[in-house]
């Protein structure tokens, strides 16, 4: 499969997973309003702050397949021991305070803690997945990637739809909305374990190899301190306005930031491509793919941001209705910030799977995650912004972010600040030729 195609391909399937998260969105707004919206969106957000911890283990997967030429079955099952012993302990925990939300469960009550709880149960199934996918990635099958990656969006549709049609009252349909959740992800980590086995030709017993077993546990406690500042920089925007503002509200930003973040989805599909030859080339040949993927990345989001600028407040309008209309002053400011931060990852993917820093990372997230937590305070204490002052906080932090990175990227590797935005000769003859053969196509037509 030529380069082209490979870029189709994986835009197609993120443009799917964006899709189904989108219609999931529809679906619980449409059903369970802003406050059931609000709590759903919480329980998401809860996993997403502490999975990357042990998730960051997996990250050596990839790394050590391709640049360290370790044998895959070997990475794979130490890198699972560490998961294992972590998320042993979330999901004991887990299960030792489910006796405190029996009587909520028993009456279908939703409460904000009900969501912490829910979201340690799916830990254990979730970040399986995940360092399944890092397997498969570091195995560069790209195909099986792609589909790994739109199970779980796909699996949780008529799920939720049972959740949200079958029970009649608004509080029932938001904990079935939980349940359904939690059963998207146990599916999704069985059918995962299969597709490891048989694709990755790997045993699922947690079992660490000696002199591998350091150096994972190393690279892995590095890169969980820049993941968990990473997740925390990311969604503590949704925190400030749940806890300042209130569950309702939440609901209704929730959604500026699902469609938001399907602006992403386009800068991942291409840095899925290039990243395991990002960790597999030399350092020289490595950072100039960087570059050039980061240009790109570039024209791809200048345009595809022109787009969601245009259509996008109207699917808002039509789709989730006038009670989820507050949410366009906060998406029109989040547009931004995560077109910047789509180009900060395609560097920050150089800093780990090339130069094995992931230091680096955890100082830019802290100096983000700081002017983050200070403009919020302002923003709302001070000039009383609501939620868009929390979106102007978080894109203030991502443009934080890209600007150390590109300029940490150029003093790394000596290349040319001035070229990182300008295309190369080859590469505008690229982007002629392709529009030629599209040209072409519909002439024919």
């Amino acid at each position: 499969m030529s380069q082209y195609m490979r870029v189709l391909w994986a835009m197609f399937y993120k443009f799917l997973g964006a899709g189904l998260v989108f219609v999931t969105a529809v679906m619980t707004a449409n059903y369970i309003g802003p406050q059931g919206r609000g709590f759903l969106s919480s329980v998401t957000n809860n996993l997403a702050v502490y999975s990357p911890v042990v998730g960051s283990y997996s990250e050596y997967i990839p790394y050590g397949i391709n640049k360290r030429r370790q044998p895959p079955s070997d990475v794979f099952t130490t890198a699972l021991f560490y998961c294992f012993l972590f998320v042993l302990a979330l999901f004991v925990a887990a299960l030792a305070v489910t006796p405190l939300f029996w009587d909520d469960l028993m009456n279908l009550v939703p409460s904000e803690q009900m969501t912490w709880w829910i979201a340690g149960l799916a830990g254990p199934f979730a970040l399986f997945h995940v360092f399944v996918t890092r397997l498969i990635l570091g195995l560069n099958e790209l195909e099986w990637l792609n589909r790994l990656n739109t199970l779980q969006s796909l699996l949780a549709i008529p799920l939720f739809f049972l959740a949200l049609t079958l029970p009649d009252e608004q509080n029932e349909k938001v904990v079935w909305s939980f349940f359904a959740w939690l059963a998207s992800y146990i599916v999704t980590a069985s059918i995962s374990a299969i597709v490891a086995v048989k694709k990755g030709k790997v045993s699922l017993v947690p079992k660490p190899v000696k002199g591998l077993s350091k150096e994972i546990f190393r690279y892995g406690n590095q890169l969980a301190g820049s993941r968990l500042l990473t997740q925390l920089n990311y969604r503590i925007d949704y925190f400030f306005v749940l806890y300042l503002i209130g569950v309702e509200s939440a609901g209704i930003y929730s959604v500026a930031v699902t469609v938001a973040d399907m602006l992403l989805f386009v800068s991942m599909s291409l840095l899925q491509v290039v990243v395991t030859r990002v960790s597999s080339l030399e350092e020289k040949d490595s950072s100039l793919l960087t570059a050039r993927t980061f240009r790109h990345t570039a024209v791809i989001l200048f345009f595809s941001l022109i787009l969601f600028y245009l259509v996008m407040p109207y699917v808002i309008r039509y789709a989730f209705g006038e009670k989820f209309e507050p949410s366009l002053a906060p998406y029109y400011i989040l547009l931004p910030g995560v077109a910047l931060l789509g180009l900060a990852q395609v560097l920050t993917n150089f800093f780990t799977n090339q130069l094995g820093q992931p230091k680096v990372l955890i100082r830019l997230e802290a100096v983000s995650i700081l002017s983050n937590v200070i403009l919020s305070l302002l923003f709302f204490g001070v000039f009383h912004m609501g939620a868009a002052g929390m979106a102007l906080a978080k894109t203030s932090g991502f443009a934080i972010i890209f600007l150390i990175a590109i300029i940490y990227f150029c003093r790394a590797t000596g290349y040319p600040f001035w070229k990182m935005f300008v295309l190369q000769q080859d590469e505008i003859q690229q982007y002629k030729n392709l529009i030629g053969k599209v040209a072409g196509k519909l002439r024919r037509k």
